[in-house]
């Protein structure tokens, strides 16, 4: 059996959860993996048509992103949980949206795309991996260059929740986990093309993870990973507000009567 999960002997020896970090070697199948492929690529030819050279916080290099929220059902955001929390119906938005409806004819989606009720049948399968309370943020696609890298960093634990996790697409990659305090305390994951990971609990917020362009660690079982163009697609739950979804919703303004 194919290893895929690399533990250093100080990660062991400490006492870390290996399942703070699960893999799914062949999540989506290859005919699921070119349908992903093929929309990422045009979602980024429309939102996101140049590889840009640094990021903002300085953490990648050589990569292009945008999100896609029509790749998102309502029932699964955000809104569905304050909807929820309301003791409101949530707004039916379902899985099975119809395809692009003929010339001339409104298919009462003006903003779905001819594949996007198939994607979402995809990625349907990994939120349900997870409780349904959970509210998540849009699907991200991140697309690094084959010159491209991420450097060490932590997700902003302010940003999202308690799991972040890709879907890997075209090339393979090694993924690098290292304690904030001791980078001896490491986990090496290998990322091969139509696996799911994620991430929860100290791995998430106490070890950086990278890509690095660096022979040393683009290798697996003394063998070398091949530099190429590699898509992820993320995966956030959104961060519950301290007084619960149903703070987000505004107060109505009290109405002033005349004196």
């Amino acid at each position: 059996m194919k290893q895929f999960i690399r533990y250093s002997p100080e990660f062991i020896s400490r006492g870390y959860a290996k399942s703070d970090l699960f893999l799914y070697p062949e999540f989506i199948s290859h005919n699921e993996h070119d349908l992903l492929v093929s929309n990422c690529n045009k979602k980024l030819k429309r939102l996101a048509s140049s590889y840009e050279m640094g990021h903002f916080d300085k953490r990648i290099h050589n990569y292009r992103e945008c999100s896609v929220s029509a790749w998102l059902p309502n029932h699964r955001g955000i809104s569905g949980q304050v909807a929820r929390a309301m003791g409101r119906q949530v707004d039916p938005d379902p899985v099975d949206l119809p395809d692009r409806a003929p010339k001339g004819r409104s298919s009462g989606w003006t903003t779905v795309g001819k594949y996007d009720g198939q994607i979402r049948h995809i990625l349907e399968r990994v939120w349900s991996l997870f409780p349904a309370s959970f509210a998540w943020l849009p699907p991200h696609i991140l697309d690094l260059h084959q010159d491209g890298e991420i450097l060490p960093h932590v997700d902003n634990p302010e940003y999202s929740g308690f799991v972040v996790g890709g879907l890997s697409l075209l090339g393979q990659a090694v993924s690098t986990f290292k304690h904030v305090d001791d980078p001896s305390v490491r986990v090496d994951v290998l990322l091969p093309p139509r696996s799911l990971y994620f991430m929860t609990n100290q791995i998430r917020y106490q070890f950086t993870h990278e890509i690095t362009v660096d022979p040393r660690q683009r290798a697996w079982m003394n063998q070398p990973v091949a530099r190429a163009r590699r898509i992820s697609l993320m995966f956030r739950d959104a961060k519950e507000p301290e007084n619960g979804w149903r703070s987000l919703v505004s107060s109505k303004p009290t109405s002033m009567s005349s004196e």
